[in-house]
Order: C-alpha cells, then structure tokens, then sequence
C-alpha cells in the first residue's frame, strides 16, 4: 500500500471540540490505577534498583506525575533511570500486566546496556524523534526486549516533563486504530512501526497543534491530540 498523504488529512471535529478542555485536567490530570504490590515485588525479586515505584498507599499515577519525575532526573542516577522506567511502564500498563515481568528480566538481563539505551534515548527525545526512537528500536528491533514501540514511545514522550514544545509523543494500537478508522491513515499499520512512521506521526500531531493553536489563541500541545486519539 501506498504512503498515505498525510498534509491531506484533516483533524476531526470531535478532537477540536475536545481541545476546549483544560489542558491542566485533560493532560496533567491523567490518571491511571496501577498494581503498586506487584512492581514492588517484582522489581524486588529481580535484585534491579528503582523500587519503590511509589509508596504503599499509593495506587494510581498520572502524567503530571511522571512529569515531575522527568523533570527531576537530569543527568539522573541509574536508580532514577530504572525508576522512571517503571513508574512509566505502571502508568502504561494500569492493571494490565501482561509481559511486564518479561520486561523487568530483560533489563535484568543486562542492566547496563539498558540505561545506556535509555539515557541515550532521554537525551534525544527533546530535540530528536528519530533519534531518540533508533535508541531504543534500532533498525526495527527493541533494544530491551518487549519494549515496543507502544511503551518506548511512553518513555519519549514522559521524557519532555510535559513541555508544550516537546517532539516526541505516544503511539500505540488504540491511537493507531483511531488514526487509521477515524482520521484515515490508510497505510498505518497496527504495531511495529519504523522510526520513518514515527516520525511522521509526530509531525502530523505538530501540524495539527499548530493549527489548533491558531484557532483557539492558545499554544496547543501535541499531547493533547493524542490523548482524544486514545480514546475519542
């Protein structure tokens, strides 16, 4: 199939009407429940640093929480790299925990390489989405076993603390679904995206944010149009 054209498609009614919300309740106040036990345990019994993910009362996450994380970390510890990692995969995942102990054994497995590749790809994700994609899927494979593009994409996008102006966003198979039933991306598949489909991804939610910020006098973010195209 043919590359859609992309300068072509058009930002859905729905999602502009969304954009009226406060950016502060739909953005920052994302909130997921998570299995804190479970991480606790399981990060434990991997003998990895990094938990704690949260304390013992506490059972959810949202993105302004791992804004704040992100915008902490700096140069970061390897602790505060791991721990960033998991308190996104926690957030990413919700109750759901298939292939999460896979993903803790990988970077068992190997802790080193695996905050070499995030660091490396926290570096670029601010400037670079292609860059900061290879880090952590070079040449179409993941650099830490079973993370894919839709949580390494979590990873990029977190990494930005939430700037208005951060490149890098999510995309996993819900807003690909929207994207390809809704907003007719045609040639969009539905997971294992090259980093030339992530890019030009990034680049349509930019263009239509621009627009968008024309519109309603007010800089929109590109989070904010892929949070209506997880669930419109």
């Amino acid at each position: 199939m043919a590359p859609t054209d992309l300068s072509r498609l058009q930002l859905p009614r729905a999602c502009r009407e969304a954009l009226a919300k406060r950016r502060s309740e739909r953005i920052d106040g994302h909130t997921i429940p998570i299995a804190t036990d479970w991480w606790n345990t399981e990060i434990a019994a991997a003998h990895l640093p990094g938990a704690p993910v949260t304390g013992p009362d506490v059972t959810q996450l949202s993105r302004g929480d791992l804004f704040t994380d992100a915008a902490n970390l700096d140069a970061g510890s390897d602790e505060e790299l791991l721990r960033f990692l998991w308190r996104v995969l926690a957030w990413g995942s919700g109750m759901r925990l298939r292939l999460n102990r896979e993903r803790i054994r990988a970077v068992a497995d190997s802790p080193p390489s695996a905050v070499a590749a995030l660091r490396q790809a926290l570096q670029a994700a601010r400037e670079d989405p292609a860059q900061a994609y290879e880090a952590l899927r070079p040449r179409g494979r993941n650099a830490i076993a079973y993370l894919g593009p839709a949580f390494l994409t979590k990873v990029l996008y977190f990494a930005g603390s939430g700037g208005l102006d951060h490149p890098c966003v999510i995309l996993d198979s819900q807003v690909a679904a929207t994207l390809r039933n809704i907003c007719k991306w045609d040639s969009l598949g539905e997971d294992g995206w090259p980093t030339s489909t992530y890019v030009r991804y990034c680049a349509l939610l930019d263009r239509w944010a621009h627009e968008e910020s024309r519109r309603l006098g007010r800089r929109v973010g590109i989070d904010e149009i892929e949070r209506w195209l997880f669930r419109p």
